[in-house]
């Protein structure tokens, strides 16, 4: 005789055997949790900028600084092999130090290979200016012949020569000089008053072309050591 199972009956069956199955799966293989996922390793670049930091915070070999200086990473370069440059500005009280630039080299592995800073004496300079921006900008304008503008001016521990630096005004021109474009830098003792250092941003210079021989003769403009 035929019986006839009703779609209840099948549902209620298919339920019965999905939680027997689990029951059983359950008493045969003790649960076990789950590991915690590891971390990921830091990437290259990480490990190489944070050995460098670590180094121009501790003040290490030529990054040797006193309580009040700090270096403030601007820009990280790829070099060969695994290695990274790190670019520093040093900074005193916190104002700038025009000349006390460093530079961490650091590896993949997170290791520091070297280190190299523009000014090696500790600073000692002091803080308040006595000449105003403006009687310093009236300075500086003396340095270039003619000034279409003024671009910056900023109070700046200008360190050079190995001194322990001097409180002074930077003020950016931007005009000629001669007859030429000229972008100057002018620094004027914030406590006398004078003029102690200055330079140009652009810089004139020859070359010869490398398909026309040194008869062409073209305008340059100076970048850093290149043109």
């Amino acid at each position: 005789m035929k019986r006839s199972v009703t779609a209840g009956r099948l549902l209620t069956a298919a339920t019965t055997l999905t939680l027997l199955a689990g029951t059983i799966a359950a008493t045969a293989v003790p649960a076990v949790a789950a590991p915690a996922p590891s971390p990921a390793p830091p990437s290259a670049l990480a490990a190489a900028v944070s050995a460098a930091d670590r180094a121009a915070a501790a003040g290490l070999d030529a990054l040797a600084k006193g309580p009040d200086e700090t270096y403030e990473r601007q820009s990280v370069t790829p070099w060969v092999g695994g290695l990274y440059s790190v670019a520093y500005e040093r900074t005193y009280k916190g104002l700038p130090v025009v000349g006390g630039d460093a530079v961490v080299l650091a590896d993949a592995q997170g290791q520091v290979r070297g280190s190299q800073s523009a000014a090696a004496a500790r600073i000692g300079s002091a803080t308040s200016a006595r000449i105003s921006a403006q009687k310093a900008e009236k300075t500086a304008r003396t340095k270039l012949a003619v000034v279409d503008s003024v671009e910056s001016r900023r109070l700046v521990v200008r360190v050079k020569d190995g001194d322990s630096g001097r409180l002074a005004w930077e003020t950016v021109l931007s005009g000629s000089n001669g007859g030429a474009p000229s972008r100057l830098h002018v620094f004027v003792d914030a406590t006398t008053g004078e003029v102690i250092d200055s330079y140009d941003d652009v810089r004139a210079g020859t070359l010869n072309s490398k398909w026309n021989g040194p008869s062409p003769t073209i305008s340059t403009t100076g970048s850093g050591s290149s043109y």
